[in-house]
């Protein structure tokens, strides 16, 4: 009985570790653009010598401290489009996220998820799929995880440009 319960423990363990690591292989893949930022990087940018008494400024490095990840991965090739798009949904179904919100417009399927946070304002993780239909639009992956406030999913999208942060700057809240 104990190494049934052992090995069924080892093999959750695995399955979620593959979970959290999904969207990695893209990492290493020719036609995909990556960009992955860990929670080294915003306690850095959180300690740059910035005017802290400063309202805005504060709310900005108030939001940096509280991001654990950020994944962006996006491409034009087709085959690798039909890659992220398998892998999304797998993960997708496999995550407990909830739909925050779908948009169609000019060609592009955008979609949100998030997993709940401490409370109603805040989520865990936040993850958009623009699927780029059209031949020359990108599809898109981005990933954060942290204590995320819904509101600043827009200072987020500002502060670091890269495709798909139209969507997010663009996401409207009932928060």
């Amino acid at each position: 009985m104990k190494k049934l319960i052992i090995s069924t423990a080892i093999l959750f363990m695995g399955f979620t570790a593959m979970a959290q690591n999904s969207f990695a292989k893209f990492e290493d893949m020719k036609d995909v653009t990556a960009m992955v930022m860990n929670q080294k990087m915003f306690k850095m940018l959180g300690k740059i010598d910035l005017d802290s008494s400063d309202p805005e400024m504060q709310s900005y490095i108030n939001t940096v401290n509280s991001l654990d990840n950020i994944e962006v991965y996006s491409t034009k090739s087709n085959l690798a489009a039909e890659q992220m798009r398998s892998t999304f949904n797998n993960y997708l179904g496999s995550s407990n996220l909830e739909e925050l919100m779908r948009v169609k417009d000019d060609g592009k399927n955008v979609k949100f998820y998030y997993k709940p946070g401490k409370n109603d304002d805040f989520v865990s993780q936040f993850l958009m799929f623009m699927d780029g239909t059209q031949g020359d639009d990108d599809t898109v992956i981005i990933k954060i995880t942290g204590d995320i406030n819904l509101k600043d999913i827009g200072k987020i999208a500002s502060s670091i440009n890269f495709a798909g942060s139209k969507e997010l700057k663009n996401l409207k809240t009932d928060q």
